[in-house]
């Protein structure tokens, strides 16, 4: 089937990583704001920043920022202080928002993600449940078949 646009064929288990990436950088909805939060802002955020933008202790603001770096999301350019102790982090935007670009919008995504849901997933007809339901209810009693 030919491309549908600039995207590349996805094999299934490509279109289910890409999912899952996705859904693992932004299924969180305080990491989804603190994305935008990061993107809003020209010099980008520490996660001292974001603790005190979102009222979260300073480990859990971190968290969030190495998930979205970890997905290619956000840019980390540490920062070296002239006293002791560890350089701080600072979290941009990435360069490229192309990663954002996903899911394409092409029908034969659509309907291998469908597909694929079905398979997962066992359903009875409703003929065939109902037959068995009306089967059930006309045996008389004390029979077991």
């Amino acid at each position: 089937m030919p491309s549908a646009g600039p995207h590349p064929e996805l094999s299934p288990d490509e279109f289910a990583a890409a999912v899952a990436a996705v859904t693992t950088a932004f299924g969180d909805p305080t990491r989804r704001d603190i994305y935008l939060f990061v993107r809003a802002r020209e010099t980008g955020a520490t996660a001292a920043e974001v603790a005190d933008g979102f009222a979260l202790h300073p480990n859990v603001a971190r968290h969030h920022l190495e998930k979205l770096a970890g997905g290619g999301y956000l840019d980390v350019e540490l920062a070296r202080h002239e006293s002791a102790g560890r350089p701080s982090k600072r979290y941009r935007a990435a360069a490229t928002d192309s990663l954002l670009a996903f899911p394409p919008r092409r029908d034969d995504l659509m309907a291998t993600s469908r597909s694929t849901r079905r398979a997962r997933s066992p359903r009875r007809s409703a003929s065939s449940t109902g037959a068995r339901s009306r089967r059930a209810w006309s045996r008389p009693r004390g029979t077991d078949r």
